[in-house]
């Protein structure tokens, strides 16, 4: 969670108390929990030492990645995984009760802050996305095994290449730059194998690849059959003078619904919907199997 820019349009159609979002309504992860009938998973940091994760709690970090170094790259302050799962770590040791957490989702969704941000990745061709960044990410989901989760699904990276902000930036001659669409790719590639490791070798466990990239892929190719119309600009209004692809103001379009992202980089909710509905019963989006399959697991 993180609100990029609270004085903006963020949360318009979705505002709750301590929480904010980067976009203009629920997240995926709040989709999730509205699904089964959970509370919305508060920021963890908002909660009193009192109140117990029970129900989940969210420990996002607007603009934050998995690698440590991404911190120098970003617009602000934020917490990267390594400090997101020291975070769990300290509210596991204050449950009661640990066995519901074999029962409970972890849901991970990072990859595209350090792609996009961080220089050395962007601009090297010869790096193995592989060993930069997805073996990284599996010593990570090791570690969250390890504090006792069992279930997890772990989202892959949009097709960055094709957001506003990219094309803005880049003006490709095609719809979107193909240079960040194979780094996404190449980092997207690894996650199936390397998911299907960990599983094989983790006792008990479940991983589920939620392919977001599939998704994005789909509503381009025929928006209209998602009831989108617009899928190259952002709903609200950007400050082109920084060159920072985040709102900076109120001001917002009136037909949210029918734009794929709010602002030049973050989904719409609209777009969370879509992905979490697919992912529900769409064993090719979310394989090996489901998210409905892995929540009765």
């Amino acid at each position: 969670m993180g609100n990029p820019n609270p004085s903006s349009a963020y949360g318009v159609d979705f505002k709750v108390d301590n929480q904010s979002r980067a976009t203009n309504g629920k997240t995926m992860a709040d989709f999730i929990a509205q699904t089964f009938g959970l509370p919305l998973p508060p920021p963890f940091l908002s909660l009193k030492k009192s109140e117990s994760i029970q129900f989940g709690a969210n420990y996002a970090s607007s603009g934050c990645g998995i690698l440590p170094e991404i911190k120098q790259y970003t617009f602000g302050n934020c917490m990267v995984l390594d400090e997101q799962i020291e975070l769990f770590k300290s509210s596991v040791k204050n449950l009661r009760n640990t066995d519901g957490l074999s029962k409970s989702l972890i849901f991970i969704n990072m990859g595209q802050n350090d792609i996009d941000l961080n220089k050395k990745m962007q601009y090297n061709a010869s790096l193995d996305m592989g060993q930069y960044l997805a073996e990284p990410l599996s010593k990570r989901l090791q570690l969250l095994y390890d504090l006792g989760g069992r279930k997890f699904l772990v989202s892959n990276v949009l097709p960055l290449g094709c957001r506003p902000f990219s094309i803005s930036q880049e003006k490709p001659t095609t719809r979107c730059v193909e240079r960040l669409n194979k780094l996404a790719s190449q980092f997207n590639s690894y996650l199936p194998e390397m998911l299907k490791d960990l599983q094989s070798t983790l006792s008990g466990s479940k991983f589920v690849l939620l392919d977001v990239y599939k998704v994005f892929e789909d509503v381009f190719s025929k928006p209209a059959s998602y009831g989108i119309s617009d899928i190259s600009h952002s709903c609200c209004a950007i400050d082109s003078v920084k060159h920072i692809p985040i709102c900076k103001n109120g001001e917002v379009c009136s037909d949210r619904n029918q734009y794929a992202f709010f602002d030049e980089i973050h989904p719409t909710e609209v777009m969370n919907s879509i992905m979490i509905s697919r992912c529900l019963k769409d064993s090719s989006v979310c394989k090996p199997i489901n998210l409905m399959k892995l929540v009765k697991a």
